[in-house]
């Protein structure tokens, strides 16, 4: 079945995938298995119950946004609760020899309390990223008091006592569902971020850093701490679209996102929902490819069973949409004759002219759509779907 989906994390296993998401129908960390992204089974708990030190300190028995990763032969959750609207939250840790359960839970990591100003670190949206020492850093927050990183010790509990350093946000800016990888081969950390309004203006901002604490800078020169509301500090990566094609739908509200690797790529893991229509978000998974210089790309055709493929010549007639960075709504594309945008097309990279900016990027075949994902030098995006 299509299964609803809302701060989504997938794990591949063997012959099958474990997709964990906010789920506030039932108590505990809710999960469920596919064979193939598309039908996902009924969920289940990950944990037997709710802990008491969590309803304790947030009153309810429903966690958001889990984190899980592998350490050794242990399987570390990171699970989430808290007050709507507060900043009085709970970030937990539970293991497990197998990632489907069930897990123990062994004690709260950090905790937040409410303040009047909520200007202090919101502790919820856990990420944990190794850094190329392997030592694991937890990364959380939202709104509130942005987004924070802290060291964590061998046993996968917090080693400081702070609320660590602000590496994203603050100031009240509409920024939460961090995520972060290590970049091996460029030697750097990627961050994603999610910022707007959660049922409308959601979108995704990525930066890049030589340290795992930053400083995270976008192609501007930005820092991701930037206070200057006309900045707009990070690289737009994914935001609300709609081709304008029969068999695309638009849709809105795409974030919080996490990444998947498994044997055929690297793909970027969001929600969203159908344009104009608030109701219970749905998945989406797309293919995340990284240019010469390690900047990322996110592909525009969500994932099926058809591979990228190269293609020989390019179509006529083309829907683009210009992901601007200060358009956080849902953009519509706009018919473009390929040759008005001047193209250089060599094997699956592409050069255009358009919209006043050069774009430098991919295009590929998959099934029978031909795509193109393109950056600019100051970091904004461009789909392109041929008509």
């Amino acid at each position: 079945m299509r299964a609803p989906f809302h701060d989504p994390l997938i794990i591949p296993l063997e012959g099958e995938y474990l997709g964990l998401s906010t789920d506030l129908r039932f108590s505990g960390v809710m999960t469920r298995t596919s064979p193939d992204l598309v039908n996902w089974s009924e969920p289940f708990p990950l944990l037997p119950e709710t802990p008491a030190s969590v309803t304790n300190l947030v009153g309810t028995k429903f966690f958001w946004a889990p984190e899980l990763v592998k350490r050794g032969d242990i399987w570390r959750l990171y699970c989430c609760a808290s007050r709507p609207g507060k900043t009085q939250s709970v970030i937990g840790l539970a293991e497990a020899a197998d990632p489907k359960g069930p897990f123990t839970y062994l004690g709260d990591v950090i905790a937040s309390q409410h303040s009047p100003d909520h200007n202090h670190a919101n502790a919820i949206d856990p990420c944990v990223i190794a850094d190329r020492e392997g030592k694991d850093w937890l990364i959380y927050g939202s709104f509130f008091g942005g987004i924070r990183i802290l060291p964590l010790k061998e046993n996968g509990f917090r080693d400081a006592f702070d609320e660590g350093k602000l590496i994203a946000a603050g100031g009240h800016k509409a920024c939460e569902g961090a995520y972060c990888f290590y970049d091996e081969k460029r030697g750097r950390y990627v961050l994603f971020t999610s910022w707007g309004d959660l049922g409308v203006d959601y979108h995704i901002r990525v930066a890049y850093s030589q340290d795992v604490t930053g400083p995270y800078v976008d192609a501007q020169g930005y820092e991701m701490t930037d206070p200057d509301p006309i900045h707009v500090p990070g690289d737009k990566l994914v935001g609300g679209y709609n081709f304008d094609l029969p068999d695309l739908p638009g849709v809105m509200a795409t974030g919080h996102n996490s990444l998947m690797q498994d044997d055929t790529g690297l793909y970027i893991v969001h929600h969203a929902r159908p344009e104009g229509d608030r109701r219970r978000p749905f998945l989406q998974v797309r293919r995340l490819l990284l240019n010469d210089e390690g900047r990322c790309l996110a592909w525009p055709l969500t994932r099926d069973e058809h591979a990228l493929t190269p293609v020989d010549a390019l179509p006529e007639n083309w829907r683009f949409v210009y992901l601007c960075r200060y358009n956080t709504g849902v953009v519509y594309g706009r018919p473009v004759c390929i040759a008005d945008a001047q193209p250089i097309h060599q094997g699956t990279q592409l050069r255009l002219t358009l919209f006043c900016k050069e774009w430098d990027g991919y295009v590929y075949r998959q099934g029978d759509k031909i795509a193109c994902t393109l950056i600019s030098p100051d970091g904004e995006a461009l789909w392109g779907v041929a008509e």
